[in-house]
Order: structure tokens, then C-alpha cells, then sequence
């Protein structure tokens, strides 16, 4: 499945929490790994993370793993630079998984049946939801929408070229494994309540 590839997205500051959320360990896992790991272990094609501030400390993390960092200069700008420091990466595949490097949840499962919906329906848009929320990750079509994904700007990310081409998008009802981030304190409170072992990386 080479036409597949792969893009996580994980160029953020974390500024809400005061430490790099993507190292921190999850039962002894940091985040980034997490969230990377489904991808590796579905075999699909390319991996390109899109890492920012915190580059090096995710490149540790992810060390001996077959994925390529990108660095996102223009990290500052949003989530849309991101993509954008993605493309060179994806123009030539048939379509791409965009998913966040803060949701370490998903499935390897998930990917499976996106791919199979995406293949089975031609729809160009696959998007995961759970109770009626959209979450991660999106499945794309890269041609059809790479000229627009150019010219996005701000932190909005994709959802303007969702919103724009409702007809080609087709929704899958799955867990809130597609929902479930760390972006405050809160978020991790959560996590320990639902009994993972939480460490803030030392790196």
C-alpha cells in the first residue's frame, strides 16, 4: 500500500501546559510514540512527523523507527504550516492519513477500516466521529485538494477544505480514542482517573 501515506502532526508548543506534552509517558510510552506506533504497525507507506519547538526531543523519541521528521520553521504561524511543511512529502501518494500527535488513542484497527471505506466508497474524505464529534485522523484524497492545502493559513487546519466538500466526505461512528488529547491539566487528571501511569519525560 505505498500509494498510503501518513502525516502527524506535531509541531505545537504545548503553552497551555508549560512542558512538552508529547514526550510525556503514558503507562511508559510518551505520546508522540503512541500516536506514531498504529501508523508503523499498519504498514501503510510513509510516515512524516512535523515536528516544531521540540524537535529534538521528539526525534529521541521516535529514534530507529522507520518515520521521517520534518521540521516546521513557520511553526509559529499554526497548524496549517504544518501541512504545509508536509507536502513535498505526500504529492506523490494517492492519499494521506493527517492525524495529531496529541491524540495517542487510535487504533490501528481504525486505520484498517478507513482505508476499506475510502477504497469501497470514493469518497475523497474519510473523517472518524463519535457522538456526533469529528475527530482524528482524516483520510484524504491527495490530488484533489493538494493545490487548496497550499493555500491554507492560521491554525484551522483542514477543516475549511472539509467544510468545503461535504458532499465527498463520508463519516465513520468509532470510539473516543479519535477524540481523546492532552491539552491541560485537566486532560491528564482525566487520565490517571481512568488508572493510566502518568511521568512527565525528565528529557
Amino acid at each position: 500500500m505505498r500509494d498510503i501515506c501518513s502525516v502527524i502532526l506535531a509541531a505545537g508548543s504545548s503553552r497551555r501546559l508549560g512542558f512538552n506534552k508529547l514526550t510525556l509517558k503514558i503507562d511508559s510510552e510518551a505520546v508522540i510514540l503512541r500516536s506514531v506506533f498504529p501508523f508503523i504497525k499498519a504498514d501503510l507507506g510513509n510516515i512524516i512527523v512535523v515536528a516544531g519547538p521540540h524537535m529534538s526531543s521528539i526525534s529521541r523519541e521516535l529514534d530507529g523507527l522507520a518515520v521521517t521528521v520534518v521540521h516546521n520553521e513557520e511553526h509559529h504561524t499554526g497548524m496549517s504550516s504544518s501541512i504545509k511543511a508536509a507536502l513535498p512529502w505526500i504529492r506523490e501518494a494517492t492519499a494521506v492519513f493527517f492525524h495529531l500527535g496529541d491524540k495517542p488513542f487510535i487504533k490501528e484497527g481504525l486505520l484498517a477500516q478507513m482505508l476499506k471505506e475510502y477504497r469501497a466508497t470514493g469518497k475523497n474524505i474519510i473523517v472518524p466521529v463519535c457522538k456526533g464529534q469529528k475527530g482524528h485522523p482524516v483520510l484524504m484524497s491527495v490530488a484533489p485538494f493538494i493545490e487548496e492545502m497550499k493555500g491554507l493559513e492560521g491554525d484551522k487546519g483542514l477543516r475549511e477544505v472539509i467544510e468545503k466538500h461535504k458532499e465527498d466526505v463520508l463519516f465513520i461512528e468509532t470510539d473516543d480514542g479519535v477524540l481523546t488529547d492532552i491539552d491541560t491539566a485537566d486532560d491528564i487528571r482525566s487520565l490517571t482517573q481512568r488508572g493510566y501511569s502518568i511521568e512527565e519525560s525528565k528529557g
